[in-house]
């Protein structure tokens, strides 16, 4: 429960409190190899999964059959919405990697949130960064080149990591396929291969067993029209993020 605790006290102040009470709400864990499936949509659930290792994505499902990848989830993000409304999910989630969860019994957990304590302001600004995140990823895949739009999301998967302390130095485990790459941008396999060499060829990345590489995050963030306001982070990272350009 590590980075789920670090994501909350990235954006609000837990209590040792809090800390004790979100353990005590813990049901379960779980593995998943990749590829298997969370969940699936249409589903009702009592239940709040937590990823704790690894990296899983919301996938909707086209016409032709074909996958649209509509966010990734990454460490210490929860799965469904933390609220007393229980909706049916609207779309399958899937393993990216092998994952393992922490299962929260739901109620259990809304019993121990105090209105104005650090979990609910936590919980409420993760919720606006969710929403923001989505807004981004559509202006991203409809108004964005290729190359562009490649960047953009390796800058918020980046920084994204750094807030959960998943970063070492200018490095991050990345263990996302093109394929799945691709079907987060609306590229092809063939154009999303294209742009990451183009990234590469500008020396901005490298991409290399599983570890993502950012050679020059400024020139990264320029390429990318890259502004972190939308994951508000307050001021808490410097726009270098610590990275020696």
């Amino acid at each position: 429960m590590y980075s789920f605790i670090n994501k909350m006290n990235f954006y609000a102040c837990l209590t040792q409190a809090e800390k004790t009470a979100i353990q005590e709400c813990v049901e379960s864990k779980h593995l998943f190899a990749k590829g298997q499936t969370l969940a699936k949509a249409g589903e009702r659930s009592d239940r709040i999964d937590i990823v704790t290792d690894g990296w899983a994505g919301r996938f909707k499902s086209a016409h032709d059959g074909t996958d649209q990848v509509i966010s990734f989830i990454l460490q210490g993000d929860h799965c469904e919405e933390i609220s007393s409304v229980q909706s049916r999910l609207d779309h399958s989630i899937k393993a990216l990697s092998d994952v393992r969860i922490t299962r929260i019994d739901r109620q259990k957990l809304l019993t121990r949130i105090e209105p104005d304590s650090g979990l609910a302001q936590g919980l409420a600004w993760s919720s606006i960064v969710d929403k923001s995140i989505m807004g981004e990823w559509l202006l991203n895949v409809t108004r964005r080149p290729a190359a562009m739009r490649l960047a953009h999301l390796l800058c918020e998967l980046f920084t994204r990591s750094f807030i959960i302390g998943k970063t070492e130095g200018n490095s991050m485990h990345f263990p996302l396929t093109q394929v799945a790459l691709s079907e987060a941008l609306g590229l092809s396999p063939v154009h999303l291969n294209r742009s990451l060499q183009l990234l590469r060829h500008e020396k901005l990345v490298t991409l290399c067993q599983k570890t993502l590489t950012i050679t020059d995050w400024k020139q990264l963030a320029e390429f990318a029209d890259f502004d972190n306001d939308y994951l508000h982070l307050n001021g808490k990272i410097p726009v270098s993020l610590r990275l020696a350009s």
